[in-house]
């Protein structure tokens, strides 16, 4: 070997990573990727497309370039990523060919209640709920496509964007359209990558009148992803296509995602859910409580409305709460229920604990430091830990998704997200973990 082999230089580099990373995002990422040459004091590295390299240049670039000054002792080396351009889209032709039959996966997370008979409307989701009641009687309109809604979390635009596939669904005209989230776009993307088979994420697109996405905050960053998105997206807009997407903000406000996109997103109509009014609040408990055929009395309501401002969904969780409470415990809901109930789901806890003391209390359980839990390692015996708590802030506080990731040194609302689901599937394979974490949160409530 010479004094200075570069393919050596990687291959250590990649057994080093290996030591660091999760065995399933080393393998999917970096496992198959090869030594190419040597551009003065870069190492030129091949992956199998565009996307996989600009994927680890985001993600593990600058610990790479770590590991690879460490192992050659050389701090002048770097690295450059390259890959096979990914294959083109389909032509327009087949992608838009004719297909009137909806897949059974368009229904599957649509929830039976989230139609428009069950939104209640009020001065603040007026425009949202126009804007979506018109887009579902008229396919393509041009003053509302693309259609984006956008607000806070639990205001109601999931259920919106679902009112308008059940509308389709019903009204007898045989409109197809396909419901997806924006993260099952991603994941589906990043399978097609790394299968080399586009196939499946064309589909999303083929044959449909309507396209309605969820949370298209979630493209931050996945450029590739956006790329793919932005031809698809121009291509059913060009062809009459409805478009239907809801956000956390309004597209001005997207960060990480290219210009082009958001003008397109502007393009159309524009319309923001805010929290509701007291009203608003109050009616929507009324139909609450109808829909569980209880007897609650308007002094309870009226306290339950005014405790709880700005989360259409806090207000269903204390009604379906006290519902369960009343059936098994025989009782009526009555003022004494219905404050016991606000003060020990929304008031005591949320006061109490912050990410910190929580950060710290996982930390000692797993026998980790907090700031590894705050650091960038990935070792499962840190990863995992860092999802607990993450998990645990989420549930046991009203901190956002976007202050939880600042907390964890600025990680973005959907990595913390997708931490969350991660410790959902941990639990359910491992019942050692699951009685930890339940030890855990005993210990947090109890402080």
């Amino acid at each position: 070997m010479e004094l200075f082999d570069p393919s050596f230089l990687w291959n250590r580099c990649l057994q080093e990573a290996e030591n660091r990373l999760e065995s399933t995002e080393f393998e999917a990422w970096l496992k198959n990727s090869t030594y190419e040459d040597i551009n003065g004091t870069r190492l030129v590295i091949r992956f199998r497309n565009s996307f996989v390299a600009g994927h680890v240049k985001s993600r593990f670039g600058n610990m790479l370039e770590d590991i690879i000054r460490n192992v050659s002792g050389r701090s002048e080396l770097a690295l450059q990523f390259i890959g096979d351009p990914a294959e083109p889209g389909p032509s327009v032709v087949e992608r838009l060919a004719p297909s009137r039959e909806p897949s059974s996966s368009d229904y599957t997370f649509l929830r039976s209640n989230y139609t428009f008979e069950h939104f209640v409307v009020g001065p603040s989701n007026q425009l949202a709920h126009a804007g979506a009641l018109a887009v579902s009687r008229e396919i393509g309109s041009t003053n509302y496509n693309p259609l984006f809604i956008y607000g806070g979390v639990g205001l109601g635009k999931t259920h919106l964007i679902q009112a308008i596939a059940h509308y389709l669904r019903q009204d007898g005209s045989k409109r197809t359209f396909r419901y997806i989230s924006t993260e099952l776009l991603v994941e589906t993307f990043i399978k097609c990558v790394l299968q080399n088979d586009y196939t499946t994420f064309r589909k999303l697109f083929h044959g449909i009148d309507y396209f309605l996405m969820d949370d298209i905050q979630f493209l931050k960053g996945k450029v590739e992803t956006q790329e793919a998105f932005f031809h698809r997206f121009n291509e059913l807009h060009q062809h009459g296509k409805q478009i239907v997407l809801t956000s956390d903000r309004p597209p001005h406000e997207l960060p990480g995602l290219p210009e082009r996109l958001i003008s397109r997103f502007q393009s159309g109509l524009v319309a923001d859910i805010k929290p509701p009014e007291y009203e608003t609040r109050l009616a929507i408990l009324q139909l609450l409580v109808r829909d569980e055929e209880l007897e609650v009395s308007l002094d309870v309501l009226d306290f339950i409305a005014s405790s709880i401002r700005k989360n259409v969904r806090q207000l269903s969780g204390v009604i379906h709460r006290l519902a369960a409470m009343s059936r098994l415990n025989g009782c009526t809901i009555d003022m004494n229920l219905a404050q016991k109930e606000i003060r020990s789901s929304l008031g005591t806890i949320s006061r109490r604990l912050t990410p910190g003391n929580i950060a710290s209390i996982v930390a000692e359980c797993f026998d980790v430091s907090p700031s590894q839990l705050k650091g960038k390692q990935r070792k499962r015996s840190i990863l995992v830990p860092r999802q607990v708590a993450m998990s645990l802030i989420r549930e046991l506080t009203s901190i956002s998704l976007m202050d939880i990731g600042s907390f964890f040194s600025g990680r973005d609302h959907s990595t913390v997200l997708n931490s969350i689901y991660r410790i959902e599937e941990l639990k359910e394979k491992d019942p050692e973990l699951e009685k930890k974490i339940n030890e855990i949160r005993q210990k947090l409530i109890s402080i």
